[in-house]
């Protein structure tokens, strides 16, 4: 159980969703301390289970990515056109704050459970729907699909001017994070005093993996949107499109370094004075980098930057206050991080293993991520849960044995 003392403790959610945006909007809720109740299928693992490399965790239906978004959550596996789960679930959804969902535009509907229709009955319910292109479109989304659609792949184009995507599911994630924005500003108003007036209603919020899209790459159109003019692509500048920018190799790996300000410059012109850089190729860059110059720059400074590691280059510029890293495996840059994280205890055949799992990207001075309960497998919740919803233990046992509802295998 939840902490107190953490911001969303007492809140229930109900997490019906699969693959990336939703589980993840959930897991931002979970990690605040809300109790989230996943709802998966009673025959078969969502993709992210049953996807990993570690052989031993996808059999057991925790894949990787999985773990990295199911902590603290419970599971509840059962077969949502059988009448005796829908009535748990409406018994469930009732008691709920908050119900996630990215099936397709009416399938909730379909299936018993309008939308409309639940935030009449419940006043206390948040609804969140997900969709690709918003509840007006059926039109089938993933990822690279939005990616495609907003126009990010075109921002992203590599110096041949060939679109590419950016190569995790960025998209998803975003949508993710803007879907618990908007829960959480839901339950502010919902909570929020109104005269002492009893609510009436519930609020039903509708999130789109093409408008967290576009909201996040506000810089790339605010030029044709507000005044008509375009800014040349940067490639691999930086946005700003600065002459003394980009990425760069190093005798062991890559330097990415923004200088936008003038004394950020003058930094990296030291630093590379005190590095023994040949006094007229700062000469030739210096010169380059005053008549904008990128492509000129951008070679003279590779060149200047080849006879040094990374590490030298890092403590170099930082002593200058050059804005500079080496460039980082995402696994690198993670394990940095990981000491700050939550850990779980994954139980295995043989074995537990404890392992990080991502935090919620925020502090503060007052408790906000409880003990996290490891990520379970599919269903290891199902019969208390449907207990809890009030059915008897004669339906429960019926329900198992109609394949209706499942649990892990012992």
């Amino acid at each position: 159980m939840t902490s107190n003392t953490t911001p969303l403790a007492g809140l229930r959610v109900i997490d019906w969703t699969h693959v990336l945006a939703g589980p993840f909007a959930g897991y931002q809720l979970s990690l605040l301390g809300a109790e989230v109740i996943r709802i998966e299928r009673a025959d078969g693992d969502d993709m992210i289970r049953a996807k990993g490399l570690d052989a031993e965790l996808t059999a057991l239906g925790l894949g990787e990515t999985f773990v990295t978004q199911g902590a603290g959550k419970r599971s509840l596996a059962l077969d949502a056109r059988d009448p005796r789960a829908r009535e748990a679930l409406a018994a469930l959804i009732g008691s709920a704050d908050v119900l996630l969902e990215n099936f397709r535009p009416g399938k909730l509907a379909a299936l018993g459970f309008d939308p409309q229709q639940l935030i009449e009955r419940h006043p206390q319910l948040v609804i969140c729907s997900i969709t690709g292109f918003g509840p007006a479109s059926d039109r089938r989304a993933y990822d690279h699909v939005i990616q495609a659609a907003s126009g990010l792949m075109a921002a992203n184009a590599g110096s041949d001017g060939k679109p590419q995507r950016v190569g995790f599911p960025l998209v998803d994630y975003a949508v993710g994070q803007q879907a618990a924005l908007a829960v959480m500003s839901a339950l502010y108003r919902r909570d929020r005093s109104t005269n002492g007036e009893a609510r009436t209603r519930g609020e039903w919020l509708q999130v789109s993996m093409m408008g967290a899209a576009l909201t996040l790459m506000a810089p790339t159109y605010a030029g044709p949107l507000v005044s008509g003019m375009e800014m040349p692509r940067s490639a691999s500048t930086a946005f700003s499109g600065s002459p003394l920018s980009g990425t760069f190799e190093a005798t062991d790996g890559q330097l990415a370094i923004v200088c936008n300000a003038a004394n950020q410059a003058v930094g990296l012109l030291n630093a590379l004075r005190e590095a023994g850089t040949d006094a007229a190729l700062l000469s030739q860059l210096h010169e380059a980098a005053e008549q904008r110059d990128v492509t000129r720059a951008q070679a003279l400074l590779g060149q200047a930057l080849g006879g040094r590691t990374v590490a030298e280059w890092d403590a170099l510029l930082t002593r200058h206050e050059v804005p500079a890293t080496p460039v980082m495996r995402p696994a690198q840059a993670a394990a940095q991080m990981a000491r700050d994280w939550p850990h779980v205890e994954l139980s295995l055949s043989h074995t537990s293993r404890r392992v990080p799992v991502p935090g919620i990207g925020f502090t503060s001075s007052e408790p906000l991520t409880p003990s996290l309960r490891a990520p379970v497998r599919r269903g290891a919740d199902t019969r208390r849960i449907l207990a809890e919803a009030g059915l008897e233990a004669s339906t429960i046992a019926a329900m198992f044995a109609d394949g209706a509802a499942s649990e892990p295998a012992a």
